[in-house]
């Protein structure tokens, strides 16, 4: 059966009496929208008509009871859970960002420098997979269960939850015409400039993998994204990379690929070593072009690139 009412998650209260939007609410001023804090919650919809929060309010606020889970297995099956994180538990628009560092700092990259300019080959499209896990957020059904991101030896599955919402065939669906299940929550993803509601990302996953991306049923859609088969030739995936590094170097590289936004005094008490140490191996890394710093000290992330 498919899912009928297309925004249940603004219709449907939560049973949270407090809620606090300070990540929400910054994500807005950082865009230049100027808030009212007496209207911004009935503005985006986060209270109901007798002023309860439904359940899309939970989903943005600061502190909530919703997983976004990322498992990484160590073979091409479930048999063997090699780490799982969960960035959930926080507003859904932190976590999601959370999440696409991590699948940004497992994009690892292979350079032909033998010609000019220099051809860089990824792993994966980053793209389709950033579009496949957006829409795996804001056109889940979130009264069946969250959406949930699964690293394979050879590649990436989205599984999202509902099946394609009420009236829209698959032909629809494949030619990128967009319908949310969650119409409001897509608002704010678009205010946010996380999505941009052309319907552009099925399309754009469908130019690269085809139509064989898609699993859809009644009642889920998986997004299959296959590794690159000359990458994985290339590389050992995982915690095994770099066969010239030394245990600690690739500790490091474990843990960057745990946590992208790693800092040097993090990593620190991780390895058990002083700061400076830490930012030694993290120079190292990087002059091996293992590693690569992407935005600021404080708010960047690591990528592994070998």
């Amino acid at each position: 059966m498919r899912f009928f009412d297309d925004d249940i998650i603004v219709s449907s209260p939560t049973n949270l009496k407090t809620l606090s939007f300070f990540t929400l609410k910054n994500s807005y001023l950082e865009m230049g929208y100027k808030l009212n804090d007496d209207t911004f919650e009935t503005n985006l919809k986060l209270v109901n008509n007798n002023g309860d929060y439904n359940v899309m309010a939970e989903l943005l606020s600061d502190n909530n009871r919703y997983s976004l889970i990322f498992v990484k297995f160590s073979g091409i099956n479930k048999a063997s859970i090699s780490q799982r994180s969960d960035y959930g538990n926080k507003s859904i628009i932190f976590g999601f960002k959370q999440m696409m560092n991590r699948i940004a700092s497992e994009n690892i990259c292979i350079s032909n420098t033998t010609v000019r300019p220099r051809i860089d080959t990824y792993l994966f499209d980053y793209d389709s997979v950033n579009e496949a896990i957006v829409n795996a957020i804001v056109h889940n059904d979130w009264s069946i269960a969250e959406p949930q991101v699964y690293f394979f030896h050879d590649r990436i599955e989205i599984l999202s939850h509902g099946g394609l919402p009420h009236t829209l065939s698959l032909e629809d669906f494949y030619c990128g015409i967009s319908k949310p299940r969650n119409i409001r929550l897509m608002k704010i993803f678009s205010d946010l400039d996380i999505v941009d509601h052309t319907g552009h990302g099925v399309p754009i996953i469908i130019e690269k993998y085809g139509r064989d991306a898609f699993e859809i049923s009644d009642n889920h859609i998986i997004v299959t994204i296959p590794f690159d088969s000359e990458v994985m030739k290339s590389i050992n995936v995982g915690i095994n990379v770099g066969i010239n590094l030394n245990a600690m170097e690739r500790k490091i590289i474990e843990l960057i690929l745990n946590d992208p936004t790693l800092t040097a005094e993090k990593l620190s008490i991780e390895i058990n070593k002083t700061k400076r140490t830490a930012e030694r191996y993290l120079k190292s890394l990087q002059e091996k072009e293992y590693i690569e710093r992407s935005g600021s000290n404080k708010n960047g992330y690591w990528k592994v690139l070998k």
